[in-house]
Order: C-alpha cells, then sequence, then structure tokens
C-alpha cells in the first residue's frame, strides 16, 4: 500500500510541475476541474495579445454604419483588417468585406472589357450624354 500511495503522489507531483512550467511559459490558460479542462473566462490563449472580445449590437451596429458612408468605409476596412490590435472579429468581418470589395471590382471590370467599354469612354459618354 504505501508504494501505491507513493506513484500516486509522483503522478500528482508530476502532473503540478508540468502545470507550472506551462503556466511559467503561457503555454496553459486553464483550471481543472476533476478531471476536466475548463478554461479562465477572459482566457486570450486562442489569438494571443489580441481582443476576442464579443462586440455588443451598438458596436456592430456602428460599423455597419461606418460600411455604409462612400470612401469612409474603406478607410475604416484598411484600419481594421490591417491593424495588429483591436478586436479579432471586427478584423475578421473588415477582411471578408475587402476581400468582397475586391472581387466585386474585378468583376466589374471583366464585364465592362467584356462589352467594349473602357473606363474612359464610359465617363465620357456620360458626361456628353451619348448612348453608346
Amino acid at each position: 500500500m504505501d508504494l501505491n500511495k507513493t506513484e500516486n503522489s509522483s503522478e500528482a507531483l508530476d502532473k503540478q510541475l508540468e502545470k507550472a512550467i506551462g503556466a511559467a511559459n503561457g503555454e496553459e490558460k486553464e483550471s481543472t476541474v476533476g478531471n476536466v479542462a475548463v478554461p479562465q473566462e477572459n482566457d486570450t490563449s486562442i489569438v494571443p495579445g489580441k481582443s476576442t472580445r464579443i462586440l455588443s449590437v451598438g458596436e456592430w451596429m456602428l460599423v455597419i454604419f461606418a460600411m455604409l458612408i462612400p470612401i469612409v468605409n474603406i478607410v475604416f476596412m484598411a484600419v481594421w483588417a490591417f491593424s495588429s490590435d483591436g478586436n479579432v472579429h471586427r478584423r475578421n468581418f473588415a477582411r471578408a468585406a475587402m476581400l468582397w470589395l475586391i472581387i466585386l471590382l474585378i468583376a466589374c471590370v471583366v464585364a465592362l472589357s467584356i462589352a467594349g467599354f473602357s473606363g474612359v469612354n464610359l465617363l465620357r459618354n456620360m458626361i456628353t450624354g451619348q448612348a453608346g
């Protein structure tokens, strides 16, 4: 029986040492309840150094409002998409919106080139009022 207690206590000590070493290196940020690992409430280990806070409805409304304003939306998208700080969710949204903007811009250029219009001719026709 004494041998079993020694083995169990040495295993427990090994686990505690691994936890302490991992916590010192910043690898493990979770506590255990029984045998189940429970992440801490403010755990940002998924994306270190980033804000993973969930944005409220009001904050999302401000983001969408900023996306409705011409020219300002491109500036905000660039700032949010390429900044290393800030909220991860807003950054991912800005990256996705920029990708859609690029895809639609390329599609418009391809469609206009297939239709035979150049941007200069299209603008000239719009200004002079000619229909093609």
